[in-house]
């Protein structure tokens, strides 16, 4: 009887370090799992573009954000680390490697997509003519003939050379500069720029910032399907995987209504892209 008593606490005393040893195993094989398939992703953005990329008091906001955000927390197998940096450093910091995704309200041009990935959309933009209160241009139609400014090598700027080249006789004069879009407002408000073409509630927001009167009159695109304009979030051109899997969470968002709820939050409006961009 002693004998099969002191069997018994052996072998309950085994069961024990092996349950044990197999938890242990069990919880370093998980650990080390989470660890391998978790990779480390960082976004380059500025902090100072509403309502785009900026910040709130301390916290790091606006819609390219927020949605990346939603993207980060249900995407599996990456993690998304946020770096602020300056808005003409973005690129560059995914040229060198510092960074796999840009995102500030970025647009195509053939130029950016020689060079990097683009993800499915996740807004149509709303841009706006901006011009004096006296010339209060309204349509595609009134900048014929007339002046504008942009940086270089942004989608503005293909926009009105795919227009220039298809419409000869209607050419829009295009000057480019690298002066900032408040200075640029500054510039039409004084007369000495005809018109810009841009973000309506970016560029509407420093004109409120910084007390200009211009006009402000979004243009109905029905006939002028060259002017329309979609947001991506620019990728590395190597990182392939990470493209296909952003572009199935931002699907999920615009199917689910997210997209929706974040466009109303900060443009005003439902802005998310038919369902036949996310084929």
């Amino acid at each position: 009887m002693r004998l099969k008593k002191i069997l018994g606490l052996a072998s309950l005393g085994f069961l024990s370090v092996a349950l044990l040893t197999a938890c242990s195993s069990d919880k370093n094989s998980d650990t080390k799992t989470a660890e391998e398939k978790v990779t480390k992703v960082t976004v380059a953005q500025t902090a100072d573009s509403k309502p785009y990329t900026y910040k709130d008091g301390d916290t790091l906001t606006g819609f390219d954000i927020e949605v990346l955000k939603a993207i980060d927390k249900a995407l599996v197998g990456y993690e998304f680390d946020y770096k602020v940096v300056e808005a003409q450093s973005i690129l560059t910091d995914i040229d060198a490697g510092r960074a796999k995704i840009g995102a500030d309200n970025f647009g195509k041009t053939p130029e950016r997509e020689e060079k990097y990935l683009f993800t499915y959309p996740i807004s149509q933009n709303v841009n706006a003519i901006f011009s004096s209160t006296k010339n209060n241009f309204k349509s595609i139609g009134d900048l014929v003939g007339k002046t504008t400014e942009i940086p270089t090598g942004t989608n503005y700027g293909a926009i009105f050379e795919a227009w220039n080249k298809a419409n000869p006789d209607k050419k829009i004069d295009v000057k480019y500069s690298e002066r900032p879009l408040a200075d640029r407002l500054a510039a039409v408000e004084a007369g000495q720029i005809d018109f810009l073409f841009a973000s309506a509630s970016a560029a509407g927001n420093l004109a409120k910032e910084h007390k200009l009167t211009v006009a402000s009159n979004v243009p109905d695109l029905t006939d002028y399907p060259t002017f329309a304009t979609f947001e991506y979030f620019i990728i590395d051109d190597q990182s392939v995987a990470l493209q296909k899997a952003i572009d199935q969470e931002i699907k999920k968002l615009a199917e689910d209504g997210t997209l929706k709820k974040l466009s109303e939050e900060f443009y005003g409006a439902d802005f998310v892209p038919a369902a036949n961009e996310y084929k």
